[in-house]
């Protein structure tokens, strides 16, 4: 996980703040090709678009909605348009009463961060709007929070996306922190949607949580590691059982219990920390690229490094419990008891 609930997407190029490279289809077809994980922890975009109109020299339209299950869904419960209305994608438009009457050229729009002011104009009693060479749909005029709004489904065209702040042009919230997945899923939808006409920050990790996901590896890592050397130490104490009259002849022959037990011992390790490698090597080249498939994450999780720390794991433990198998298993049977043959 990442530890922001935030993602803004920056245009390549723009042309003052009205008009940018990213456009309200290249917007609506990136979210339209997110997977249902992306989508389910998508909170609210927010972004807008300058238009000319035939109300309005000009036109701000504030585009903040959501996504449920593919749809798209207006934000806030004094939003303008239902749900069904939103997600429909026609042409449709909600105008300011003023608009119909003589005091239209009274109602104005100034934008402090373009240095302009758009004046009205009366529509009479005009069903339709042009918005950016388009005709929309008037379907309500009672709207008062400006002269007019629109959804975004209403702009599946190539309407370009305001500036904001003189950086991005829209924002992503989302309900709990992003996870590497989620984010891979938007730069691959908004290089297949945008191209090179947008581009998004890297990802933020944060150490603790990059901590945490590794010392969680690791931990399982050591207990695999543990119990694969205890498997084998039951294993090596049974061929040891049955190789007791080849451990008497040296013991006879003057094989002290040091030599015997180094002896194993450096059999063991050479036996099981090549095995050991090479089931590593199959894992990495043969088995992790199909749970790949399937744990999305687990190929972060491996690198060379946490291989080798896995090696060095099992190495270890693998040398401290065979040494514990092995002189408890010596140590039990003297030479006079090998000799009289009571073992």
């Amino acid at each position: 996980e990442s530890a922001q609930r935030e993602l803004v997407i920056y245009p390549t190029s723009h042309s003052g703040p009205e008009k940018t490279s990213v456009t309200t289809k290249m917007l609506i077809d990136t979210l339209k090709s997110l997977s249902d994980d992306t989508l389910d922890n998508i909170k609210t975009i927010d972004c807008d678009a300058i238009v000319p109109t035939s109300a309005i020299d000009k036109n701000v339209f504030h585009f903040y909605f959501t996504l449920d299950k593919g749809r798209f869904l207006p934000v806030g419960e004094g939003a303008v348009f239902t749900d069904s209305e939103y997600d429909s994608f026609r042409k449709i438009a909600v105008i300011n009463p003023k608009l119909r009457t003589e005091d239209a050229e009274n109602l104005s729009i100034i934008v402090a961060d373009i240095g302009e002011e758009w004046s009205g104009k009366n529509i009479g009693d005009s069903e339709y709007v042009e918005i950016g060479g388009e005709r929309f749909e008037i379907i309500d005029d009672t709207y008062k929070d400006g002269a007019m709004t629109a959804p975004i489904t209403a702009f599946y065209n190539d309407t370009p996306l305001r500036l904001r702040n003189n950086s991005w042009c829209v924002l992503i919230e989302f309900n709990t922190d992003i996870s590497r997945s989620q984010y891979d899923d938007i730069v691959n939808a908004i290089k297949t949607n945008m191209g090179n006409n947008a581009e998004i920050p890297d990802m933020d990790i944060s150490p603790a949580t990059e901590l945490f996901y590794y010392r969680t590896i690791l931990i399982v890592s050591v207990i695999i590691s543990v119990l694969a050397s205890l498997n084998f130490a039951v294993l090596y104490r049974f061929i040891l059982q049955k190789r007791i009259k080849t451990l008497t002849i040296f013991r006879i022959c003057g094989c002290t219990k040091g030599k015997v037990v180094r002896m194993y011992l450096c059999e063991c390790m050479l036996v099981g920390l090549p095995l050991f490698a090479l089931t590593e090597l199959a894992f990495a080249k043969i088995v992790l690229p199909h749970l790949s498939d399937i744990f999305e994450y687990i190929s972060y999780a491996y690198s060379p490094v946490l291989y080798l720390a896995i090696f060095g794991i099992y190495a270890v433990s693998s040398f401290i419990v065979l040494l514990i198998m092995i002189c408890s298993y010596i140590g039990k049977h003297s030479i006079r008891e090998l000799k009289a043959g009571e073992v």
